[in-house]
């Protein structure tokens, strides 16, 4: 009975690591399930302001087109009283 008893108690102690071990690996694995859904999350929120910011920025390059065209430049001069130069004022820079 002696032989049984500490074969029993060997299968017992093994049983108890292995408890242990699943339960831990369980808890790792909804740690880790938990990183990854909120990295999922981290990801759909970056993705979703590189669209806003494209949109944006086709906005703004629309906008510095529109201000660049030679009429609206023009009509900005006139606004802020400026002349176009007379013979000889005008400089060409390289």
């Amino acid at each position: 009975m002696a032989a049984k008893k500490g074969h029993q108690s060997q299968w017992s102690w093994l049983n108890s690591c292995l408890l242990v071990v699943m339960v831990g690996m369980i808890f790792y694995c909804s740690w880790l399930n938990n990183k990854i859904v909120a990295r999922g999350y981290q990801l759909n929120d970056l993705r979703k302001e590189e669209k806003n910011l494209i949109e944006e920025k086709d906005k703004l390059q629309a906008e510095l087109a529109t201000l660049k065209r030679p009429q609206n430049l023009a009509r900005l001069a006139r606004l802020l009283g400026l002349k176009e130069p007379r013979p000889g004022h005008k400089m060409v820079l390289p």
